[in-house]
């Protein structure tokens, strides 16, 4: 496969395609609906709603006519099949003329932004080893514990631990997703204390968090919840 066709951004989708199978002539067989479960400009994952006639297969041709949504727009493209599987099958598109490509590359990037926001906006039941240091006013370290993670936000990391931080209270969290990556580092300040069963509940809000730092909280938190679900 070209290498830049793996460089582009795949999401998650629910858009309806029309899909006919293409034969050595250029003709089109009967169109059969189906589902794009997910996309990108150099291909998609197609979940038919039927079992089609005659059956997906690596190499066959399709001809596929995608509804896009908010905004609404069609692309028509000729594509072929790289794999199959029970429920399905995924294709690669030939060639998109230039501002085809763009615009679904644009379509893409915003669906990316949806998703990432709609999942931002729940707290991800994580348990998670944190590593904290308190900090005093003056910027030195005089505590260091470790507790388990509840949750993470958007905005922060609940944890439960029985140590007394007052409200205000300057953390420095180092948090491990067991990814491989390096542990996540971030200046917190403790919120809201609640007590529970002799313990306690301490929110660690991000310091002056960014954009950047607050995707990979997200994305670093979802992928170790999908991992901990398997």
């Amino acid at each position: 496969m070209d290498p830049e066709r793996r460089s582009f951004l795949r999401v998650e989708t629910d858009l309806m395609v029309s899909c006919s199978a293409v034969d050595a002539a250029g003709g089109r067989g009967q169109p059969f609906s189906a589902q794009a479960v997910n996309l990108s400009a150099g291909g998609a994952r197609i979940v038919p709603a039927a079992r089609p006639t005659p059956q997906p297969a690596p190499g066959a041709r399709y001809w596929l006519e995608i509804e896009f949504a908010r905004p609404r727009f069609l692309v028509f493209a000729e594509a072929v099949v790289v794999w199959v599987d029970d429920e399905g099958f995924a294709v690669r598109f030939d060639e998109l003329e230039e501002y085809t490509m763009q615009r679904v590359v644009r379509w893409v990037y915003a669906q990316d932004r949806r998703l990432f926001e709609r999942r931002a906006q729940a707290r991800i039941p994580i348990r998670l080893r944190a590593r904290c240091t308190r900090v005093t006013p003056d910027g030195e370290p005089v505590e260091e514990f470790a507790a388990p993670t509840l949750d993470v936000s958007l905005d922060g990391v609940r944890l439960r631990t029985d140590r007394v931080l007052p409200p205000g209270t300057a953390i420095d969290l180092e948090l491990d997703f067991a990814d491989g990556l390096p542990p996540m580092t971030a200046r917190t300040t403790a919120g809201t204390v609640t007590a529970e069963d002799g313990s306690s509940e301490v929110v660690l809000w991000l310091h002056e968090p960014n954009p950047a730092q607050r995707r990979r909280l997200i994305e670093r938190a979802l992928a170790a919840e999908r991992r901990n679900r398997t």
